[in-house]
């Protein structure tokens, strides 16, 4: 009985979401609890992901031109 809220989270959707896929309750007759609870799923795990290597990073720009800009003189 404690589990049936989470009825929702089977073993093939916990891989999509943690393959970073879009997953959990869809369509007309998908319980909205059921759905909001996938998307705070999604939102930590999307939040606990690392940033791509090949993404610059939020503030590198600045980070490295103030850098710069402190020993070029």
């Amino acid at each position: 009985m404690a589990d049936e809220h989470k009825a929702w989270l089977d073993g093939a959707t916990a891989e999509e979401l943690l393959r970073g896929r879009a997953a959990g309750p869809a369509g007309p007759g998908a319980d909205p609890r059921a759905r909001a609870e996938a998307a705070r799923l999604r939102a930590a795990l999307d939040a606990l992901t690392p940033p791509s290597a090949d993404r610059e990073l939020p503030g590198e720009a600045a980070a490295l031109a103030a850098f710069r800009a402190a020993h070029a003189t």
